[in-house]
This record gives C-alpha cells, structure tokens and sequence, in this order.
C-alpha cells in the first residue's frame, strides 16, 4: 500500500504477486499460519519470487 501511495504501482503490483506466491506453498508458512517458517525463510522466498519476476 505504501508503494502505491508513492505512486509505485508497478512495484507495488510486483510484491503483491510475490507475496501471494510465497504465501500460497504452506512450507513458507509461519507459526502464526500453522506452518514453522521462520520469518527469515519467507523473507527469502519473497526475495528470491522478487528476483524472478524480474526475468
């Protein structure tokens, strides 16, 4: 949302799509979501789903 606000849809849209995708394979889900991921785990997913929308 903040992105947006700054008017960086496009990134915006970019960490919306990897979100959804890491969130989506349970192995990324944390305590909190009834998985054991740590935060750093998804934090990477989200990273690495990042570098590969830039392909």
């Amino acid at each position: 949302m903040m992105l947006e606000h700054l008017g960086e849809k496009p990134a915006a849209d970019r960490l919306m799509r990897a979100i959804e995708r890491v969130t989506a394979n349970r192995d990324f889900h944390t305590p909190d979501l009834g998985g054991t991921a740590t935060t750093q785990k998804v934090t990477g997913a989200v990273v690495a789903a990042l570098e590969g929308d830039n392909s």
